[in-house]
């Protein structure tokens, strides 16, 4: 049975930083949907098997890969919750998942 997803609001404003650098940088909004895709389906498939991600060192934190990106997420009682969208070319040090 699938699981609820919720995007927390660091995570919103992860995704819609990410698109508008594709669009500024490509003058497209075909990668920037595209990835917007991609995440989505991430997510579709964390609510069906929310254990598919690997575990992190911070307490019942779990990431997902998707392309250059991480898509970290606590798995709660009652559903999934998507804490932060990542790009791993970023400097890790500046990283707050909380």
């Amino acid at each position: 049975m699938a699981r609820k997803v919720t995007w927390s609001i660091k995570a919103v404003l992860d995704r819609y930083q990410i698109y508008k650098f594709w669009v500024y940088n490509n003058q497209s909004e075909t990668y920037g949907k595209k990835l917007e895709l991609l995440f989505e389906e991430a997510a579709n498939l964390l609510a069906m098997f929310p254990e598919v991600g690997t575990k992190t060192d911070i307490g019942g934190v779990r990431v997902k890969v998707v392309r250059s990106y991480k898509i970290f997420y606590r798995v709660l009682a009652d559903g999934v919750v998507i804490l932060r969208v990542w790009d791993t070319r970023q400097n890790p040090v500046e990283l707050k998942i909380n």
